[in-house]
Parts: structure tokens; sequence; C-alpha cells
């Protein structure tokens, strides 16, 4: 009775630690998957604090404002061009200059019709 006994608690030992090296096992296992995770992380945060400077780099005024002039002829506002809303009534016809549905013709709709 007490061989038999030893033998399962031998056998409950070897088992036990068997579990305990499985467990360790897959605890260094995710320990280093947490390691590289975090790793990864850290290189993406850097990664858009570079962005960030760039894009703030990219979008200084002074550089659009070159870039503006140089590739699409945009020329800085002056101070004549703006107007004031009694100025703007002033330059806005009452009647619409051009009457699309006069005489029956609608040329946007012979537009539509042409694309179909």
């Amino acid at each position: 009775m007490h061989k038999f006994l030893n033998a399962i608690l031998v056998l409950v030992a070897l088992v036990s630690g068997f579990v305990l090296y499985s467990l360790e096992h897959t605890t260094r296992g995710l320990e280093r998957e947490v390691a590289r995770l975090e790793r990864e992380t850290a290189r993406e945060q850097e990664s858009i604090k570079f962005l960030n400077a760039e894009w703030s780099s990219l979008t200084r005024p002074d550089r659009l404002k070159a870039l503006a002039t140089q590739h699409l002829g945009v020329q800085p506002l002056e101070a004549s061009q703006i107007v004031t809303p009694e100025e703007l009534a002033a330059r806005v016809p009452a009647e619409p200059v051009i009457k699309l549905e006069a005489d029956g013709h609608d040329p946007i709709g012979a537009i539509i019709e042409k694309m179909q």
C-alpha cells in the first residue's frame, strides 16, 4: 500500500514538474512576444514623430506660398481685391446674364442627353 502511494506521489510530482516547465516555457514565449510588440510600438511612435515633423516642414506657409507662386501662378492677396458686401451687391447683376431655359432650350439637359 505504501509502495502504491509512493508511486502515485512520484507520478504526481513528475506531472506537476512537466506542467510547471510547460507554463514557464509558454510564459517566456509570451514575454518575448510582449517585448517584440513593445519594440515595434516604439519604432512606430518614432516613425510617427518623424512623419509629423516632415509634415510640419512640408506645410510651412512660406514653402506653400513659394510652390503656389511657382507652379500655379498664384499671387498674394492684395487689399484692393477685398470688397465689402455693398460693393459686391453693386457688382452682381440683379438678373442672370444668361437665361438657360430661354425659348424652351435647356443646354444642360442637352448635354445630359448626349451623355446617355
